[in-house]
C-alpha cells in the first residue's frame, strides 16, 4: 500500500466535512449528508414528579439542531446538550411521549419517553418553568410560574426582595429595584401533605455601576494532573486565583461552578477524550463565591477533589471549573474563564502487561475481556503488530505502510481501537522493516526528523498512544538525503525525533516502546541535538526483549520500565505465579505477551485456555486476585475485515 492510499483518504474526509456539498468528477453536485449522534439514546423513564434532568449529548456537523416533543415534556437546549424533564403527572395513568432531535438533513433521532404515575400515597409537586430566574437591576416584567400538584393546596417562601402573588395554580414573581450589590436566593414550594419540595433559584443583577470597568483573569499555578492512588482517601485541594487588571473602590465577587458541557467543547477543540469528573466528588469553598476586597487586585479560592469509587481505573477525567462575574463592573477574561483540572486513578498493579496482537490473525478488541476481579483491565497496553517502514520510489520519501489488516483497524479506529483506550489500555502501533532499503536504524538525521514527524501525524490522525519499534526485515543500503549507514546511533536518533514530534503535535501522553532486535538494543547511545545531549531514557518509555529474555534498561531508564520476560503464547510459552512475582520483586515493571488469539478465527488456532492460565498465574502471583472468566471473544472475519460484535464463549 502506498502512502497516498492511507493519508489521501483521510485528507478527503476532512475536505468533505468542510463543505456542505460534494462535487463528483462529472460535475454533478450532491448535497452532503449531515451526521447526528445522540447519547444516550435509550428510552427515558421518568417518575411522576421530582425528577432530575436527564442530559443528552448531541454531536452533529450541521450548523444548528432542533427539538420536537410531546407538550408535557420539558426540553432545554444548552450548547451541545439537551436537558430533559417533565411536568408533574397528576393523571391516573402513565403517559407516553417522544422527543425528536433534528439536524440539517441527518436522519432524525427519536427517543421515547414514559412518565409513570404517582405511587400510592405519593404527593406530586412540580413547578414550570423550573430554570433559574435572573432579573435585571430594575424595570423587570413579572415571571409566571405554574404549580402542578395532587395536594389540596401548596405554599411558598421567597426572599424579601421578591414580590410574589399567588392565584390558583399560578405564582407571579418579580424583583424589586436594586440599587446595591447582586443578590441571590430561591423560591421554595411545598405542600402540607408531604416532604416534597421544589426550589427555583432567583438572582438579581447589581444596581448602578460605580467606577471603571474591570477585567478578571482566572489563573492556576499548580497545573500538574492529579493521579489518585488506587486506595487513596485523602482529597486534593487546588488553589484558583482571580486577578483584576486594576483595583476597585468596592468589593467585587466571582462565582465558580462545575460546567459539565465544557468537557465536550474542550474535547472537540483539543482533539482529546476526557471523561467528566463525577460532580459529587467536587466542591468549592464558600459556595464557590470568591470576593476581592476593595483596593486589592487578587484573591484565592480552594477547589477540593475527592477520591471515590466512582472514579474508574486509568481513565482520564476533566474537572471543568467556570468563573462567572457577580459584580456588574467586572468582566471575566474570555481567554481565561476556566480553571480546568485533570484527574486519573492509578492502577494498583506494580507489574503491568503489554500484549502484541498479531492483527493478521486476531481482533484486538479481545483485550477488553481479560479483567481482574476488581474490574481493572489485565492488559495495560496493546501493540498492533505491525505497520512497516517503506521507501516510496515515486515520491522519494520514507513512509509508514499499512497492510489491509492494519489499514482496516486504523480506518475504523473508533470501533476497534478507541474502546481499548477508553478502558485505560494504551494502543501502540508497531513499526518494522519490509524488505527494502528503509529501516529503523538506517535513516539520516534528516530522514529521522521527517519520518518521526510523519509518524506523529499518524498518531494524531488515528488517536494512537504511540509506537513500538522492531528492527527486522530491512534491506539496508539506501542512498541520498534520507539514508545513512545503519547503526544503533541512528536508531536512537529516530526514537528521539519520533518522541519529540509526538510530544509537540499530539495533545495526550504518548509512548515510545522498543522490542530489542537488530540495531535496537539496550546499548543505544545518547543523542546530541543542537548541542544538547539527551539520554535514551528521556525519550524511550518502556522496552522488552526477545522471547524468554529479560530486557535491560537503556541509559537513564529504571528497571520498572523494562519487561522481565517476553512470552510467545502461540508457542505454548508459560509462566508460573511465583516466577511472575519474582520479576515484580526484582523491580521489573512489565511482562510482554505475544500472539494472544482467543477466537481462533485467523490462521492460528485458539490459544484461549492456555493464555488464560498464564494470565491468571500472573494475576494471582502479582495482584493477589483471580481473573474474571472470559465471557466473550471478538472474531476476525477475513483479510482487512474484523467483527466488532462480542460472541459468547462456547
Amino acid at each position: 500500500m502506498k502512502k497516498s492510499s492511507i493519508f489521501c483518504v483521510f485528507a478527503g474526509l476532512l475536505s468533505l466535512a468542510a463543505s456542505a456539498f460534494v462535487s463528483c468528477d462529472d460535475g454533478e453536485i450532491i448535497e452532503k449528508h449531515h451526521t447526528l449522534k445522540v447519547s444516550p439514546k435509550t428510552a427515558i423513564t421518568l417518575k411522576a414528579s421530582g425528577n432530575e434532568d436527564v442530559v443528552l449529548n448531541v454531536e452533529t456537523d450541521a450548523e444548528t439542531w432542533s427539538v420536537e416533543k410531546t407538550d408535557w415534556i420539558l426540553a432545554k437546549q444548552d450548547g451541545a446538550t439537551l436537558k430533559v424533564n417533565a411536568e408533574a403527572n397528576t393523571t391516573d395513568a402513565p403517559r407516553p411521549g417522544r422527543i425528536i432531535i433534528k439536524a440539517g438533513n441527518a436522519t432524525p433521532v427519536k427517543i421515547d419517553v414514559l412518565q409513570e404515575i404517582a405511587e400510592e400515597g405519593e404527593t406530586v409537586l412540580s413547578v414550570t418553568p423550573s430554570d433559574a430566574i435572573t432579573f435585571e437591576a430594575k424595570g423587570n416584567k413579572a415571571v409566571e410560574l405554574t404549580v402542578t400538584t395532587t395536594a389540596k393546596d401548596w405554599s411558598f417562601t421567597a426572599p424579601d426582595w421578591i414580590d410574589a402573588t399567588k392565584a390558583e395554580n399560578k405564582l407571579s414573581v418579580n424583583a424589586k429595584d436594586n440599587a446595591g450589590d447582586e443578590r441571590n436566593g430561591e423560591i421554595v414550594f411545598k405542600t402540607s401533605e408531604s416532604d416534597a419540595v421544589v426550589k427555583i433559584a432567583v438572582s438579581q443583577k447589581a444596581g448602578a455601576v460605580t467606577g471603571e470597568s474591570v477585567v478578571a483573569t482566572v489563573k492556576v499555578t499548580d497545573k500538574a494532573p492529579i493521579k489518585f492512588a488506587h486506595d487513596a482517601t485523602e482529597p486534593v485541594v487546588k488553589v484558583v486565583t482571580v486577578e483584576l487588571d486594576k483595583a476597585t473602590s468596592t468589593n467585587v465577587s466571582v462565582k465558580f461552578s462545575f460546567d459539565a458541557p465544557h468537557v465536550m467543547e474542550y474535547n472537540l477543540m483539543n482533539n482529546t477524550e476526557f471523561e467528566t469528573f463525577p460532580v459529587k466528588l467536587f466542591s468549592v469553598e464558600n459556595d464557590g463565591v470568591l470576593t476581592i476586597n476593595a483596593g486589592e487586585t487578587s484573591a484565592n479560592i480552594n477547589v477540593t477533589l475527592t477520591p471515590g469509587a466512582e472514579i474508574a481505573y486509568v481513565t482520564n477525567y476533566m474537572v471543568p471549573v467556570k468563573a462567572t462575574s457577580q459584580s456588574a463592573n467586572v468582566t471575566v477574561n474570555k481567554e481565561a474563564t476556566y480553571a480546568n483540572f485533570f484527574v486519573s486513578k492509578a492502577s494498583s498493579k506494580k507489574l503491568r502487561n503489554i500484549c502484541y496482537f498479531e492483527v493478521n490473525d486476531c481482533n484486538p478488541l479481545n483485550a477488553l475481556e481479560v479483567l481482574l476481579e476488581d474490574g481493572q483491565p489485565f492488559f495495560d497496553a496493546v501493540v498492533l503488530f505491525a505497520g512497516n517502514i517503506n521507501w516510496d520510489s515515486e515520491s522519494e520519501e520514507v513512509y509508514m505502510n499499512a497492510n489491509p489488516n492494519v489499514h482496516a483497524l486504523l480506518d475504523e479506529s473508533d470501533v476497534y481501537l478507541q474502546p481499548l483506550r477508553k478502558k485505560g489500555i494504551k494502543v501502540l502501533l508497531d513499526i518494522l522493516g519490509n524488505h527494502d532499503q528503509a529501516g529503523l536504524a538506517g535513516l539520516s538525521d534528516y530522514g529521522c526528523q521527517k519520518f518521526g514527524e510523519h509518524l506523529a501525524q499518524v498518531c494524531l490522525d488515528y488517536k494512537l498512544d504511540g509506537f513500538g519499534f522492531d528492527d527486522e526485515y530491512s534491506s539496508y543500503g539506501g542512498s541520498g538525503i534520507w539514508f545513512t549507514t545503519p547503526s544503533a546511533r541512528q536508531a536512537a536518533r529516530l526514537c528521539y525525533e519520533t518522541k519529540k514530534a509526538m510530544t509537540e503535535k499530539v495533545p495526550w501522553e504518548t509512548w515510545m516502546h522498543l522490542y530489542y532486535l537488530g540495531y535496537i538494543q539496550s546499548y543505544m547511545p545518547s543523542v546530541t541535538v543542537d548541542g544538547v545531549t539527551h539520554e535514551p531514557g528521556s525519550f524511550i518509555d518502556n522496552v522488552c526483549a526477545d522471547y524468554n529474555q529479560s530486557a535491560a534498561p537503556v541509559t537513564g531508564m529504571s528497571l520498572d520500565r523494562c519487561a522481565g520476560t517476553s512470552i510467545q503464547l502461540n508457542f505454548g510459552n508459560s509462566i508460573s505465579a511465583s516466577r511472575a512475582k519474582g520479576f515484580m520483586d526484582q523491580g521489573y515493571g512489565w511482562i510482554m505477551w505475544f500472539a494472544y488469539d482467543p477466537s481462533g478465527t485467523g490462521s492460528i488456532r485458539s490459544n484461549r485456555a492456555h493464555s488464560f492460565n498464564q494470565f491468571d498465574n500472573v494475576s494471582q502471583g502479582c495482584y493477589n486476585q483471580k481473573l474474571q472468566p472470559i465471557k466473550h471473544v471478538y472474531n476476525k472475519i477475513s483479510e482487512g475485515s474484523y467483527d466488532p460484535t462480542p460472541h459468547p464463549v462456547q
